[in-house]
């Protein structure tokens, strides 16, 4: 027979590895109940404990792991979009159809419009797709005057930009459409030849014989449509006429009211 101290050795060491059996199962009974989520419904793709991963990762560094975030960033915020072009090559597409019931613009037609001129964002591979930044609008109580205004004004006979004026032709009322203004060609606002003004009196105040800067504000064609109304949408469009930018347009109806 076995020493009483060894039997009572015995004893207790069945009685941890029966108490660590129980606790190891009880364990792998609630992970499975933690993993089904829903009685009777198998967990979503993907999930499982550790911070809600099962999967191995895609990277192991953190740079590369940056790396595929931006990439994944840069797909999502820059799919291109179908668009059409105007005779002289501006680009557009309807972000909203309209109803061609309720009116399409022809050359000639009067159309009642609210408008955002806005700049192109950086991840914007076609020129129209993807966020922008306004720079002046009418109708959308962003800038002065009221939300509800509209620019009222005939399409296709050199009101409006080129870009514009070629690009509006065919919208249908309650359409939203997106049309790029580019710079050169005369599409947008910019003055063809030598437009920038001497400013002298920069070489004068700074002493530099001869030296001077030019007005860059005077080479914007004021009479083209749209223009910025208040004085602070003015000064950001006088930094930017010149680049190419997005014109977002709301055909609210056709007709003088």
């Amino acid at each position: 027979a076995a020493p009483a101290g060894e039997a009572e050795g015995r004893g207790r060491r069945a009685a941890l590895v029966g108490c660590s059996s129980a606790l190891l199962a009880a364990a792998l009974a609630w992970g499975s109940a933690a993993r089904a989520l829903v009685k009777g419904n198998a967990p979503p793709s993907g999930y499982g404990v550790g911070k809600n991963l099962t999967e191995k990762a895609e990277c192991k560094f953190l740079a590369d792991c940056q790396e595929i975030g931006r990439k994944k960033e840069d797909e999502s915020f820059t799919k291109a979009v179908k668009y059409e072009l105007t005779p002289s090559g501006a680009r557009y597409y309807d972000m909203t159809p309209g109803s061609k019931e309720a009116g399409v613009i022809q050359p000639g037609t009067v159309a009642r419009l609210k408008y955002r001129v806005m700049r192109q964002g950086k991840r914007s591979s076609d020129g129209l797709s993807g966020e922008a930044s306004p720079i002046f609008s009418l109708g959308y109580g962003e800038d002065d005057g009221p939300k509800d205004a509209v620019l009222t004004a005939p399409v296709g006979t050199g009101r409006f930009v080129k870009a514009l004026d070629e690009g509006l032709v065919g919208m249908a009322v309650g359409a939203k459409r997106r049309v790029q203004v580019r710079p050169e060609s005369g599409l947008g606002w910019d003055k063809e030849g030598n437009c920038a003004e001497e400013v002298k009196a920069v070489g004068v105040v700074g002493g530099i014989p001869g030296g001077g800067a030019q007005n860059e504000e005077t080479c914007i064609d004021a009479s083209k449509l749209p223009q910025p109304v208040d004085f602070a949408s003015r000064r950001r469009f006088s930094r930017r006429f010149d680049e190419s930018l997005i014109v977002e347009v709301e055909l609210v109806g056709i007709g003088e009211s």
